[in-house]
């Protein structure tokens, strides 16, 4: 699962940490524009949960046998003058936050996190049960 997670994220060159891996332990990471949140499940399989300021929330279940499950996501936008798009998008995104709540899916906020760190160069990241924050450098993004 984590070789598929750094395949998904391939463009940016991310990866879970290695103690993460090891230890099947949850967390999350920003860089790059991304905060990710990801869960072990009892099963194997690896959640995550990503969001970015530049494109769409992406939620996806990967599976030990190489499958994956996108999870729903809400639309990004609406028609401004339809009424009803407008109330669809709110509820949407309304049971979408109620979902996150109850799977434990939103990344750690970054408002104790080391004051300088460079987010396009560094990786920053934490495990769950309130770990310390670590940096670690990141590779170059691949020509793709």
């Amino acid at each position: 699962m984590a070789e598929s997670f750094a395949a998904y994220f391939r463009p940016w060159a991310l990866a879970l940490p290695q103690v993460a891996v090891d230890m099947r332990a949850d967390g999350t990471l920003h860089a790059r524009g991304w905060a990710v949140r990801w869960r072990w499940l009892p099963d194997g399989a690896l959640e995550f949960r990503a969001t970015n300021r530049m494109s769409n929330d992406r939620w996806q279940t990967l599976f030990p046998d190489g499958t994956s499950q996108q999870e729903s996501t809400p639309p990004e936008m609406y028609a401004d003058d339809d009424v009803e798009a407008r109330r669809a998008y709110r509820q949407a995104w309304k049971a979408y936050k109620t979902a996150l709540d109850e799977r434990d899916m939103h990344p750690r906020a970054t408002t104790d996190a080391p004051k300088k760190w460079d987010s396009e160069n560094q990786l920053l990241w934490s495990l769950d049960a309130d770990s310390s924050w670590k940096i670690e450098t990141l590779p170059p993004r691949p020509e793709i």
